[in-house]
């Protein structure tokens, strides 16, 4: 059986797509589509132990190469934490690393596990990449905007780029959102346009991956 389930139906006038069950990434792969957003229910046992985690902010822990490897390399880096918890955290990770790769068409990946009490990335933007996987562990989610609410002249103005404020939108936690970049091939100007969350008091426990050699 394929490692994603079956993606729903994609109406071809839709830019985001959103879908409870994991093929929906698949989505990403039309030319129409630049966020596909897999609404997930909480892997077993992860909820507090990721709130522990990030409540040991700031850290960084970056690893490249194949799925599984990476991941296990990243949970060897964390800071002390219950074996139990690592071990589930990691096989979160290898399993979103391994279907990035398959969608990316990439034998290795580049994995950012990263916990955040400060500012991060506060203006909105389109990222020069290919296509990013993002999800938030712990902490408020990544906001998004769709493309009829962002006049792209003026991104790095949040006050002017976002020319409807209400259409502003986030990430559930545990959601997996796959981002396409200004850098995917047909896609240049139209990568989707998001932000890291205003800072708040609550800290944040990001995953990121990327196609190899980004940095």
């Amino acid at each position: 059986m394929d490692m994603l389930d079956a993606a729903t139906p994609l109406a071809p006038a839709r830019h985001v797509v959103t879908a409870a069950a994991a093929g929906v990434l698949r989505a990403i792969r039309d030319p129409a589509v630049t966020l596909a957003i897999w609404t997930r229910t909480p892997p077993r046992g992860l909820a507090r132990f990721a709130e522990k985690l990030a409540a040991r902010a700031p850290f960084c822990l970056v690893a490249e190469g194949r799925p599984g490897p990476a991941a296990a390399a990243i949970g060897a880096d964390l800071p002390g934490t219950v074996a139990c918890g690592r071990t589930r955290l990691v096989a979160d990770i290898a399993r979103l690393g391994a279907m990035f790769a398959e969608i990316a068409g990439a034998a290795t990946v580049r994995i950012r596990l990263e916990a955040i009490d400060g500012p991060a990335c506060r203006l909105f933007h389109a990222d020069r990449v290919g296509l990013r996987l993002l999800c938030t562990y712990a902490g408020p989610g990544t906001e998004w905007v769709p493309d009829d609410a962002v006049d792209r002249s003026a991104l790095g103005d949040n006050g002017r780029a976002v020319t409807r404020p209400a259409a502003i939108r986030h990430l559930p936690r545990f959601a997996v959102g796959l981002f396409k970049g200004d850098a995917y091939p047909g896609t240049d100007g139209r990568g989707i346009v998001h932000r890291s969350p205003p800072v708040r008091a609550v800290p944040r426990l990001l995953l990121c991956l990327d196609e190899p050699g980004r940095f």
